[in-house]
């Protein structure tokens, strides 16, 4: 696959997690019959933006020429892809966590952004 589509990959499933953490976020402190009927659906697409997202990334390192000893950049957008995975549940699961878990979502994202665009370290 050419880096043009594995950015595109990439991307989309960004989006979609983040759209997929509003909804849990939101779910989490729905009432029961919502969160019955909208939970799973957030979360297979919260799984699928991840798998999306990390199958894009590592494409986009491989067209990068990037193997071996990872840049520092790259640990951390894989710290906040592991932190996006589970921050999900805990929205679910933890009502109260749902504000900060809303802009410390945003907040990941733009870090992850500054370091793909960046690439500071």
């Amino acid at each position: 696959m050419s880096y043009s589509l594995y950015k595109v990959v990439h991307l989309l499933g960004v989006f979609i997690v983040i759209m997929a953490m509003g909804g849990a976020i939101v779910l989490g402190t729905a009432n029961e019959e919502a969160r019955s009927r909208w939970k799973k659906l957030a979360m297979i697409t919260h799984g699928s933006g991840l798998a999306l997202a990390l199958l894009g990334g590592f494409g986009l390192l491989a067209r990068m020429g990037i193997s071996g000893m990872w840049p520092g950049w790259v640990f951390v957008k894989v710290l906040i892809w592991l932190t996006l995975g589970g921050a999900a549940t805990l929205a679910l699961r933890v009502p109260r966590f749902s504000t900060p878990l809303w802009w410390g979502s945003i907040l990941l994202a733009g870090v992850a952004t500054y370091m793909a665009n960046y690439k500071p370290f």
